[in-house]
């Protein structure tokens, strides 16, 4: 999911990887599904009929993460976001071991 630019920029610092829920009335669906699709740097990984989305946010940066967050939060028919995990990695190489 990383650009070759985000992915050059985690090799200087942190990279931040968050997944939230995302709710809202079900005859949103679409609208909602669309919006968050043309965002960079997030991407719908499960969905159900009653309005929640997973979504998971990576950015270089904690501010980055956040406006992303932001700009969910403000599309139209969104009723709440709820941040469920984050995750600085600050070595975009290494792998995390659950």
């Amino acid at each position: 999911m990383r650009s070759p630019e985000q992915y050059i920029n985690a090799l200087e610092g942190e990279y931040h990887i968050s997944s939230a829920i995302v709710q809202f009335k079900p005859e949103f669906m679409c609208r909602v599904n669309k919006c968050i699709h043309e965002l960079e740097g997030a991407e719908v990984h499960a969905s159900d009929d009653q309005g929640k989305l997973v979504v998971v946010v990576e950015s270089d940066t904690e501010r980055g993460m956040a406006s992303i967050i932001d700009q969910i939060k403000d599309i139209n028919g969104v009723a709440n976001v709820s941040l469920v995990y984050h995750q600085v990695d600050d070595d975009p190489d290494s792998e995390v071991i659950n």
